[in-house]
């Protein structure tokens, strides 16, 4: 069936057949005039219907508005928009978790954890320390945040402390401190991890396990690196207790066992937060003696850095001064280790001075030399550094010939 043509077309139909272009210009022109018409004939309408409102609306009174439900609807659309901007990234990892606990029915619920935690404390009575590990892990596990985490992550750490499985054990303890760091039971947990940082610091010593050497076999110890968890130990007492009893005590630990070990870096580190963090105690003057022989063991000479001379320098000073009368007979060596420090002072001024001559730079090298002869005129330094700046007196800095090797491919002729 052919679709019907309106009869505004048939009128152009016999000039179309005799000029193409004139209907097609003259159907264009018909088509424009019927759209403006009708759309002429739309908006008078439109404007009918709108003067038809108008005057509804002036003819009804004007509703009373509720100011109460405004404010009360400002209030919620406020609320809601800072909901949204308090959205982080935390807490939509949070509604993220909960999400896939509830999906697995692991979800936070208070009688399950209660029931957890006391067949985990009856199997801590009983002596049953690996059960009662797994029942306490699930009961804080079941409802976090709360003293019944606090209580069962401690109790978790305890069992496998009283099994034996000390690397276990500090990682729980490690846990507590992080999820509760004023946790009531800080007394007893430093204590804890002293002990197990003094096992494993001993067993190092007496059998110097390899640092890559994986531990399959003895499960009181790490897997890896018994001597670094023993220090990370002594670190996280000092850290989460540093006004405890026991810190002290894991600061002067960790230095003796670094030293003894040759890593005088760490373990002058160690004697810098005692002396700094603790100077009333009792381990003051063993840690400044161990430390000046730390910091004296650290300096390689005078091409390197020369802050650790400084720091035994001041640390000689310290001993000789506040430690009199209980270093009676080392007075003298610590007089003979000051002026070896001040020595190796003067012989990092004069490799400088040295350094500036051997590139011709003589202003410089002779101020240095002036300078070796003024601070330190007692030592052999300043013997050197008079001989070689008479030799020097009136030398002139000469320009470097940069283009030296040109004459060895090139010479004159």
């Amino acid at each position: 069936m052919k679709r019907p043509v309106p009869d505004s077309f048939r009128l152009f139909r016999p000039l179309s057949a005799v000029l193409p272009g004139i209907s097609l210009m003259l159907g264009i022109l018909w088509v424009s005039l019927c759209v403006s018409g009708c759309a002429v004939k739309k908006q008078s309408v439109n404007l009918t219907e709108l003067n038809q409102y108008e005057q509804q609306l002036n003819a009804e009174p004007n509703p009373q508005v509720n100011m109460e439900e405004v404010k009360e609807a400002a209030q919620y659309f406020e609320e809601e928009d800072q909901s949204l901007k308090a959205m982080t990234a935390e807490k939509f990892g949070k509604r993220f978790k909960l999400a896939c606990l509830k999906l697995v029915r692991l979800e936070p619920n208070e009688e399950i954890a209660v029931a957890l935690f006391e067949e985990g404390v009856q199997f801590f009575e009983d002596g049953n320390y690996e059960e009662a590990a797994k029942k306490l892990g699930m009961a804080g596990f079941r409802w976090p945040d709360t003293p019944l985490q606090e209580d069962a992550l401690f109790l978790r750490a305890e069992s496998y402390f009283f099994a034996n499985r000390y690397s276990k054990a500090q990682r729980a303890y490690e846990k507590l401190l992080k999820k509760f760091e004023s946790t009531r039971y800080m007394d007893r947990v430093s204590p804890r991890l002293f002990a197990i940082a003094q096992y494993w610091e001993k067993l190092d010593q007496i059998h110097d396990y390899s640092e890559l050497v994986p531990n399959f076999s003895d499960k009181t110890r790490p897997m890896f690196s018994t001597f670094g968890n023993s220090i990370k130990a002594y670190r996280t007492i000092t850290m989460h207790d540093p006004n405890g009893l026991w810190a002290e005590h894991a600061a002067m630990a960790a230095g003796n066992a670094s030293y003894i070990r040759g890593e005088y870096f760490d373990a002058a580190d160690f004697y810098d937060d005692l002396i700094r963090n603790y100077p009333q105690s009792r381990h003051l003057l063993p840690a400044c003696e161990l430390n000046l022989s730390a910091k004296l063991l650290m300096y390689q000479g005078p091409e390197y850095d020369g802050k650790a001379l400084e720091d035994a320098e001041i640390l000689t000073e310290r001993l000789l001064t506040q430690f009199g009368p209980q270093i009676k007979d080392r007075r003298q060596a610590l007089a003979e280790t000051q002026n070896k420090i001040i020595e190796a002072k003067a012989e990092r001024d004069m490799h400088i001075a040295e350094f500036y001559e051997t590139k011709r730079c003589y202003a410089a090298a002779r101020q240095y030399y002036q300078y070796v002869m003024e601070e330190f005129p007692q030592t052999e330094c300043a013997i050197r550094a008079k001989k070689r700046y008479d030799e020097i007196r009136d030398y002139r800095a000469e320009p470097p010939d940069y283009f030296a090797w040109l004459n060895k491919i090139f010479p004159e002729r």
